[in-house]
């Protein structure tokens, strides 16, 4: 029984996780996309090119957030927010993995690669906790 009085908290916990570190990136890149992109040796020589990076890199993972947040806060979108948040993430990795391998970065990757695999992994167990366990309501009428 405990067990599913702790699982919405679990998801919820993962969700605000989610949308926490996705506000966090989409924060680097609109509040100081120059300094960003020369985190990663990019070099912006326009301003469309700073417009840009702030459209692509941030408002992407901001919108990413807000949905997440939305699915948070939300007790019926719990579950659609986990594997939403799963699928981005999910995404983010395979693509990153290829490019460790293709571009060989896998020493500076390392640090982004263990975020995102553990981000997904929660996701994933959330969801999977979610499905396993009785929704509230069945509990009360039995």
């Amino acid at each position: 029984m405990m067990r599913h009085r702790a699982m919405p908290w679990i998801s919820r916990a993962v969700l605000l996780a989610a949308a926490l570190l996705l506000a966090l990136i989409s924060r680097k890149f609109i509040g100081d996309p120059a300094g960003a992109a020369a985190a990663s040796n990019i070099a912006l020589n326009s301003p469309l090119a700073v417009t840009n990076m702030r459209a692509s890199f941030g408002a992407f993972p901001l919108g990413c957030a807000l949905f997440a947040l939305v699915c948070l806060v939300t007790s019926g979108l719990r579950r659609t927010g986990l594997i939403f948040v799963a699928l981005i993430i999910g995404t983010a990795l395979i693509v990153r993995i290829f490019g460790v391998i293709v571009d060989g970065t896998f020493t500076e990757s390392l640090r982004v690669l263990i975020a995102e695999t553990v981000l997904l992994v929660l996701c994933l167990g959330a969801y999977m906790g979610e499905r396993l366990s009785p929704d509230i309501s069945e509990i009360r009428r039995a």
